[in-house]
């Protein structure tokens, strides 16, 4: 069966609504899924909310990729006559089930913290403390990341305006926090009548937080849409920050705008000397690279300091990019592959006619891990699980999904000092952080 992108074996359930995945050709950039016999699927810039990528609905023709049969899920399967050459485990059951993902130890999932309103994000203090932001505002500290370790700790971040998908999200610890205690975060806020994306240092003590300063207070507005707002340390000591488009896809594109940008910063909120310029911006800013939409995860791989980034698409097409200085990305007049003939880098992976609602991503590292040590772990909202992936330079290859539907929408992904994942959930209310470790 011909196709414009390599080829696609069609197995004879295809019209049940199951898919197949493509294998473009020369194999670079992994494998992507595709759908067949669906509905045409706009592929402008019309908004879709976070909110409304349900699990197992359609939204302009888009099918859920991976269909839960028996308890299983079909995604990621590469299928030629009739043998599976890779599949997804899933993980219905309840918390403390143990799970035989293949070529990894079998993985208990644990609850460690409860009741909890949209926790964002989560980071580890080197003396053992877990430090938590909620969307509606709250920064929390508990005294250890054990099975309902006390709070020790709670700061309210002043005039944060949660409304939609804005709130207070990313945090971060400072590579000194040991010495210095600070930690940053990202919040949606009013500040002298405008609702701005601003990055915000604390200074955190035993059992209480104090404001410290502004690290970027203008320049990245605020929507109740595509915030972005991930923070990250990266190896060369830079804070790094997503910034989504606020769904005006012409900001990704404006050079002398901080929204659809990545951002790198010194820690004190000047801009690194080595910063790029952007083409057509009016001078070095804390843009590193433009043309995204939502950019919900940044993940630094160990072993080569690469930098991946983590987007979501609007009806199709979430990426993995690597992030080189100065580049153009392309949104939103380029979506997916085939933007390097206007100039734009294409990412190294795409999901193809579907969109999973990718937020945060982690690679996982350790001994303990066994074949999985080195895969790039990544939540999903709409599709509610966490995604493996195998990745060696612009090669990225989906493998196993985990927790399928188990604990509902999951926003962030991080691996903690004690080598084990910890994800954060996104219902609404009730939610909760999970432990996920070999056993």
């Amino acid at each position: 069966m011909p196709a414009t992108s390599g080829f696609r074996i069609v197995p004879p359930w295809v019209g049940n609504g199951w898919l197949t995945t493509a294998i473009p050709r020369g194999g670079t950039s992994g494998i992507r899924s595709v759908a067949s016999r669906r509905p045409a699927i706009r592929r402008d810039s019309s908004l879709t909310s976070e909110a409304s990528l349900s699990r197992g609905t359609s939204v302009a023709g888009r099918v859920s990729q991976c269909p839960t049969v028996s308890g299983f899920r079909a995604a990621g399967r590469a299928v030629l006559f009739g043998v599976f050459l890779a599949s997804c485990a899933s993980g219905r059951g309840t918390a403390g089930d143990v799970i035989h993902p293949t070529g990894a130890p079998p993985l208990v999932d644990t609850v460690i913290q409860s009741g909890l309103s949209v926790p964002w994000d989560i980071a580890f203090a080197p003396d053992g403390r877990l430090f938590m932001t909620e969307r509606i505002g709250d920064i929390v500290m508990f005294e250890s990341a054990k099975p309902n370790a006390k709070r020790v700790g709670v700061m309210k971040v002043p005039d944060v305006h949660a409304m939609g998908e804005a709130g207070l999200m990313g945090i971060a610890l400072d590579p000194d926090f040991a010495t210095n205690g600070f930690l940053y975060v990202c919040a949606s806020r009013m500040d002298s009548g405008e609702w701005l994306n601003q990055i915000l240092r604390y200074r955190a003590g035993v059992d209480s937080m104090t404001f410290d300063s502004y690290v970027i207070r203008t320049g990245a507005q605020a929507a109740s849409i595509h915030d972005g707002c991930r923070l990250r340390f990266g190896p060369d000591g830079k804070l790094w920050a997503t910034m989504g488009e606020n769904g005006n896809g012409r900001l990704a594109q404006d050079p002398n705008s901080l929204n659809g940008k990545i951002l790198r910063m010194n820690p004190d909120g000047t801009v690194p000397a080595d910063n790029p310029t952007l083409a057509g911006a009016s001078a070095r800013t804390y843009a590193y690279s433009m043309g995204h939409r939502n950019p919900q995860g940044l993940a630094f791989q160990p072993s080569t300091n690469v930098i991946y980034e983590i987007e979501d698409g609007a009806t199709t097409n979430d990426e993995i990019n690597i992030l080189v200085a100065g580049k153009n990305y392309g949104w939103p007049d380029r979506e997916g592959m085939g933007g390097m003939t206007k100039g734009f880098t294409d990412p190294i992976w795409t999901s193809g006619d579907v969109t999973y609602a990718t937020s945060g991503a982690t690679f996982v590292t350790g001994d303990q891990w066994g074949a999985w040590s080195g895969s790039l772990l990544v939540a999903t909202l709409k599709e509610q699980d966490v995604r493996r992936f195998e990745v060696s330079g612009t090669t990225v290859i989906q493998k196993e999904t985990l927790y399928d539907g188990k604990y509902g929408r999951l926003r962030s992904i991080v691996q903690g000092p004690d080598g084990a994942i910890y994800a954060t959930t996104s219902n609404g209310s009730g939610d909760r952080i999970v432990r996920i470790a070999p056993q």
